[in-house]
């Protein structure tokens, strides 16, 4: 009888794909291996020997009748009621317990069976209720296939032979055992608990992570039949050479390589990086990483960015460099972005169409671009957390835009800084703006990092700055003023309400302009960003501030925090040619702005950055600047913020309520999230493309939502075929607005 693992790979098959798999993995992930023996104080060697343990064994659970009849009609193209079907991961789990037993009595590892938790885990979560595993709770374990565990066992033998050793030898299998309860019994028992306390919570985490996340890469692979891509290598001239041709696009004039450029090129280790815009962070990031993963024997390049935007923007950029196959995509909309059409079935029922999605989810492309929370999640053991970290530990993490988030979001940072440099990840920590006391911040938590500045642009000026003690919609005049002088002009605002006014104005809206902020589906706001380049008008709210690589001649903005009107200025001759006129004009913030920006509960804090720019020069460098930034956070030290020391708190308790390597639930506290908010917001579609979207596939529905109050929600939803409608006026151009003479939040971006 011939045993299957899958459809298309027999049992045997699919045991020496993963064993490959397997072989190219650990030769990558060696030294990160190497290095955490050393830490944890274990044998690399024993580790090695787990490891195979749960290749070996992590399938032996489909040699049972249930799932191999499933097999049986899949081939042969009949019906199969899946739910009769057992999960396999509990009977190999069994087995997998009970060699561990054995092995580990030879040399021990943990007191724990690690590798049997890794291999129940390794399809479906593993959280401390079992709630992945309801149905075999009831069920009546399945009737194992005698000849089908004798020929897994000898396949395992024989690779345990390959690698030079033995496998002990299991004198009985019980075919009347409880899988689940067997399980269940161990995780009730407290055993695990009193394992992790006597190995160390820190050890045991990590020893857990390395053997599943090794185990995923084996068997995704293996599934998959494609050899392990891990790493990337770039020469250097190739960097410059393509450095050479962006700049010939932008027809701006290439002279080489940046002092500090090559300063990042040639620093080993972490990097606190700063430099203002247009000064070729990216490129600067890139000979930076490049330098460094070689040095650490090949390892991965993670560029994490505060917005979906800008993530898109730079996964772009970096798919032309290195190429489309060798780049992820990392944050809650990234399907979308990448077009692929992936289903909710099971990794093993439906490889092909999530391959893709679970490599760029986790990190497993040689280099992978995303949102810092996508990182942040596995603090809170969210998500697949296990490839995660198992990733990000030997990996060179690039943070851009480091100054842009609040305390909350910085604590949950610092945090993850502080754990996987530990475990030898190294960081650069890149911003146009960075104060001294996050300097700080950043050089107390890296040890030994080097602070490396642009200072020939640090010390340029770009732009001439205006200070004007009015309000913005008293500027309408000058603005038409200078679009019909042919400037290309950037207005900015604090509200969206107040973006969707001024872009409706008579005054300006004969001038076409592009309304941009947060407010739009998808699908229209995908349409925007593309046609932003390109407009010689532009008034948005600050999701133009971060890495958007843009250019424009004036600026009319709100007053804003000093680190956010010097991003909003950067969008102004980005390229600081000096026979430009470029302007910057800061006017008055309204009230309703003020409360979007008291981030730090500090009285008047817009009201203190205007008088601090009405004080100072209006040819101002960029070093002027960051001094603008110096005195209005002078009394703010982020790390002195009540949510910061809350998010450092809520990252150790999560971890410890979970015993460290139990999965969350979904949405189990409402604590565990990356980015706080003073109000909650849901994602709703327009009521008035419900015809159209109730044609669609769930994942083609996401074009049409967007994030609205809950408490506008609840009073203007309306569901059908279990998806959330809400009524509300909604313009292609303008955005989301409220119905029924209600003001769109003034608290919405």
């Amino acid at each position: 009888m011939t045993f299957y693992a899958k459809p298309d790979q027999t049992y045997k098959e699919h045991a020496e794909a993963v064993y490959t798999a397997w072989k190219e993995t650990i030769s990558a992930k060696r030294p990160l291996i190497e290095r955490m023996a050393e830490k944890y104080n274990f044998s690399a060697e024993r580790f090695l020997k787990g490891s195979l343990l749960t290749i070996a064994f992590h399938d032996i659970g489909k040699m049972i009748e249930p799932f191999q009849e499933m097999m049986w009609a899949i081939i042969h193209n009949k019906s199969f009621d899946k739910k009769k079907n057992y999960r396999h991961e509990l009977v190999s789990f069994s087995f997998s317990a009970k060699y561990w037993s054995l092995i580990n009595k030879e040399v021990y590892l943990s007191s724990i069976p690690l590798e049997a938790l890794s291999v129940v885990g390794h399809h479906k979560s593993l959280n401390s209720d079992l709630t992945s595993f309801t149905r075999e709770s009831v069920q009546d374990p399945p009737q194992i296939i005698l000849n089908g565990i004798n020929e897994a066992v000898a396949i395992a033998e024989d690779l345990f032979e390959r690698e030079g050793y033995i496998l002990p030898l299991v004198k009985q299998i019980n075919n009347h055992e409880d899988y689940f309860k067997s399980l269940s019994n161990l995780i009730a028992s407290g055993f695990i608990s009193k394992g992790i306390e006597k190995d160390g919570a820190e050890k045991c985490r990590a020893i857990y992570f390395l053997l599943k996340g090794i185990l995923h890469y084996a068997d995704w692979y293996g599934s998959g039949k494609k050899s392990v891509t891990y790493s990337v290598t770039k020469e250097i001239p190739l960097v410059i050479d393509e450095l050479k041709k962006r700049c010939n696009k932008k027809r701006i004039a290439f002279t080489g390589l940046r002092p500090f450029q090559e300063a990042c090129g040639r620093h080993s280790g972490h990097v606190i990086a700063a430099a203002p815009t247009g000064s070729g962070k990216t490129e600067a990031s890139i000979l930076w990483a490049l330098k460094n993963i070689g040095e650490m024997k090949g390892a991965k390049i993670i560029y994490l960015l505060p917005t979906m935007v800008t993530a898109n923007s730079i996964y772009e950029r970096l798919s032309d460099f290195f190429g489309r196959e060798n780049v992820g995509l990392s944050h809650s909309t990234a399907n979308l972005f990448l077009q692929n059409n992936s289903s909710p079935e099971a990794e093993e029922d439906r490889w092909e169409s999530r391959r893709d999605v679970l490599f760029n989810q986790s990190f497993m492309k040689p280099i992978t671009v995303g949102t810092v929370d996508q990182l942040l999640t596995a603090g809170f053991n969210a998500g697949r957390w296990v490839l995660k970290e198992a990733n990000a530990s030997n990996s060179v993490i690039i943070i851009d835009e480091i100054h842009a988030y609040e305390g909350w979001t910085m604590g949950l940072i610092i945090s993850t800084i502080r754990h996987l440099s530990s475990l030898g990840a190294r960081f650069m920590l890149m911003s146009a703006t960075m104060p001294q006391s996050l300097q700080q911040l950043f050089s107390r938590e890296l040890e030994n990092a080097e602070i490396i500045k642009d200072e020939n642009l640090l010390n340029a000026k770009r732009s001439k700055y205006f200070v004007v003690d009015e309000f913005i919609d008293n500027a309408l005049e000058d603005v038409e003023k200078a679009v019909r002088a042919d400037k290309r002009v950037l207005m900015v605002v604090n509200t969206v309400k107040l973006c969707q006014d001024l872009a409706q104005t008579p005054e300006l809206s004969h001038l076409n302009p592009v309304c941009y902020h947060s407010q739009f589906i998808l699908k229209d706001r995908k349409t925007i960003e593309k046609k932003i380049n390109n407009a010689n008008f532009v008034i948005a709210t600050q999701v133009v501030e971060v890495s958007l690589d843009i250019d424009y001649d004036w600026l009319f903005t709100e007053c804003a925090p000093p680190d956010a009107i010097a991003q909003r200025a950067g969008r102004v001759n980005r390229y600081r040619d000096p026979k430009r006129d470029s302007r910057v004009y800061i006017f008055k913030s309204s009230e309703k702005g003020e409360k979007v920006y008291n981030q730090i509960n500090f009285p008047n804090f817009l009201a203190r950055s205007f008088e601090t720019f009405k004080n100072a020069s209006n040819e101002m460098s960029e070093n002027d600047l960051i001094g603008v930034v110096e005195k209005v956070y002078r009394d703010c030290r982020i790390e002195n913020s009540e949510s910061y020391n809350d998010a450092i708190q809520q990252y150790k308790l999560s971890q410890s309520n979970r015993s460290m390597i139990f999965d969350s639930r979904l949405k189990e506290d409402k604590l565990e999230v990356t980015r706080q908010t003073r109000y909650e917001t849901l994602s709703v579609i327009p009521k008035c493309f419900k015809d159209e979207v109730l044609k669609l596939t769930p994942l083609e529905r996401q074009w049409y939502e967007v994030k609205l109050p809950l408490w506008y929600v609840l009073k203007n939803k309306e569901e059908d075929n279990g998806i959330t409608f809400c009524d509300m006026d909604y313009d292609s151009h303008i955005g989301a607005m409220f119905t029924k003479g209600e003001q769109l939040s003034s608290m919405i971006i």
